[in-house]
């Protein structure tokens, strides 16, 4: 058997050892190639029993040229770099890792609404720049008379909801394929998208990214905010319409916009979003810790073994291909 990293040589500071030495246990061919483009895949994975990938274009041209592949599996939560259509048309399950990061993504996200709310940026810089001045920028707000809003309820909204609970923030949730004794027990009130971006002083978003979920956050629901509502993205970027959001942080619209992801990554000096001191961005980090990397690089490798010793794991994102899988 072969197994076939995509685009592991294309990602800085990574190391693969983990699934090394597991596949080198187990007698199997491991390779690391550096594919982001949608000729290279074909080229080196051709061939392969199963195709690790973090960020290379799993698409339809790729899956129906793929002669042997019995599962793809992704590093991480989201999946939007696979064609989970076409991976369902060919046959082949296509898994991602849903539960490798949760504290640290919630974390992150909670961190963020903190060192915003609290002005950490902006005082800390000032200070550095000279200044002592305690009052600078806008005044900040009590965590207990603020509404955080959890556009997703899954797994890290459930956690940041717990985190946000501790603080004492009413806890506002749009998710409509939640059933409601999830939200009972987590003490989180269900409302519609248009009710949660109008009510919310934290808008932060959990959804995956799909055609449903595509500039969820739009011109439209921005001018619906309150203008000392602020924006948290820890899921992915396309999620909100980057072009609108810049427009309504210049104009006053909403107070700010806490980012790990934005609509392009990475992020290249001049994008006019890097400019704006409403703005707080980190790359795409909130996943890490090394706990959340060593359990990864674990469960990707032992959900790859698993489908080609002929298993069925929990984490198959395209479900309709499990029937086929059992009557194999």
């Amino acid at each position: 058997m072969l197994v076939v990293l995509a685009d592991g040589k294309s990602l800085e500071g990574e190391t693969y050892g983990i699934e090394e030495a597991f596949f080198a246990d187990k007698g199997i061919e491991f390779r690391i190639e550096d594919c982001m483009t949608e000729e290279k895949v074909i080229e080196k994975c051709k061939d392969a029993d199963a195709i690790l990938s973090v960020y290379a274009p799993i698409t339809e041209k790729v899956i129906s040229q793929l002669d042997n592949c019995k599962v793809l599996v992704r590093y991480g939560i989201g999946f939007d770099n696979i064609d989970m259509k076409a991976a369902t048309k060919y046959g082949i399950p296509a898994c991602n890792i849903p539960d490798y990061s949760i504290p640290e993504v919630a974390t992150h996200t909670i961190a963020m609404l903190l060192h915003f709310e609290r002005k950490l940026g902006i005082l800390d810089k000032s200070v550095k720049q000279g200044e002592w001045n305690p009052n600078l920028g806008f005044k900040s707000t009590r965590l207990s008379s603020l509404i955080i809003g959890l556009v997703g309820f899954g797994n890290i909204a459930q956690q940041t909801a717990d985190y946000a609970k501790a603080f004492g923030m009413e806890i506002i949730t749009y998710d409509p394929f939640i059933p409601n004794e999830v939200l009972e027990a987590k003490g989180v009130k269900r409302v519609e998208l248009d009710e949660l971006v109008e009510q919310a002083d934290y808008i932060s978003l959990h959804v995956p990214l799909n055609e449903g979920t595509h500039h969820l956050i739009n011109e439209e629901r921005l001018k619906k905010m309150k203008n000392s509502a602020v924006v948290l993205n820890t899921a992915r970027g396309p999620i909100i319409e980057q072009d609108a959001l810049v427009k309504a942080l210049k104009t006053g619209e909403i107070r700010g916009a806490c980012l790990d992801v934005l609509e392009n990554e990475p992020a290249k000096l001049g994008d006019e979003i890097l400019e704006l001191d409403n703005v707080v961005i980190t790359p795409h980090a909130a996943f890490n810790s090394n706990q959340a990397s060593e359990r990864l690089h674990t469960r990707v490798t032992e959900t790859a073994y698993d489908v080609l010793c002929g298993g069925v794991p929990k984490n198959i994102v395209n479900k309709d291909v499990i029937a086929s899988l059992n009557n194999n």
